[in-house]
């Protein structure tokens, strides 16, 4: 574990905003900044350098505008009856901007922890150089070199339950201490926790703003990191061998 916090070197030019703005899926949908990505991926010229501005006085303050830490909120059907709302998966849209941002942002906390060595090696997926398939062969290799040697093979698969959706914010905030992150990016990341509002949105109807008052956004890249930071010490306190992926686990014995 790192005790120490640093403050994270998080890269921001102009042209690195220029790249992501077009690098825009101009086919999604309005987003809740009523910013349309088409809009920004014609006008990429015009607005990167407004943006790197606004984008650095952000981070150098930890302040998000309001329409950033809006997202709606679109259910996606995963199994069983239709009629049944715990049968849907809530997917976040929020604003391109604050996205851009985001990855920014991601990217150097990413490479930072990578650095430290601080993700656990039982994590695929989401992670430099190790991925499903990664997850898949290693876990094979193990179970074929047991049965060899004439074992038998218990495997449990578990699934968090509403995963992202359930993240308590101040022990979210004490791991992405313990894992050396301080300074501005810290600030940050609580500005983009904190005060979040979420409209449900189904066949173009929207419900009215409610607080979010715990997770992380699902479809946002610091979103996703921030829950694979949440759950790193799991390995920690599991005496069976597992390999996770996001929120699926599976361990075995």
């Amino acid at each position: 574990m790192i005790s120490h916090t640093e403050d994270t070197n998080v890269e921001i030019t102009e042209k690195k905003v220029r790249k992501m703005l077009y690098a825009i899926k101009i086919d999604k949908s309005l987003d809740p900044d009523g910013i349309h990505p088409l809009f920004l991926h014609n006008t990429a010229e015009e607005v990167a350098g407004p943006l790197t501005l606004i984008f650095k006085k952000s981070l150098a303050e930890g302040i998000l505008l309001r329409d950033w830490k809006r997202a709606n909120i679109t259910p996606i059907y995963k199994k069983g009856a239709r009629n049944e709302a715990g049968n849907y998966r809530p997917v976040s849209f929020t604003s391109v901007v604050c996205e851009i941002l985001g990855v920014m942002i991601k990217d150097s906390m990413l490479q930072f922890l990578e650095e430290s060595q601080w993700l656990t090696l039982k994590h695929h997926g989401f992670v430099s150089g190790r991925l499903c398939l990664t997850n898949l062969l290693e876990s094979f290799e193990n179970w074929t070199e047991l049965l060899d040697e004439g074992h038998g093979i218990d495997v449990i698969y578990l699934d968090y339950r509403k995963a992202f959706d359930t993240v308590p914010h101040k022990r979210l905030l004490t791991k992405v201490q313990q894992a050396g992150i301080g300074g501005r990016v810290l600030n940050r990341i609580k500005a983009f926790l904190s005060d979040r509002e979420m409209s449900v949105v189904v066949n173009k109807h929207f419900s009215a703003w409610a607080p979010v008052v715990s997770g992380v956004p699902q479809g946002s890249v610091l979103g996703l990191l921030l829950f694979l930071m949440y759950v790193n010490d799991l390995p920690d306190w599991i005496v069976n061998n597992m390999r996770m992926v996001v929120d699926d686990k599976k361990l075995w014995s």
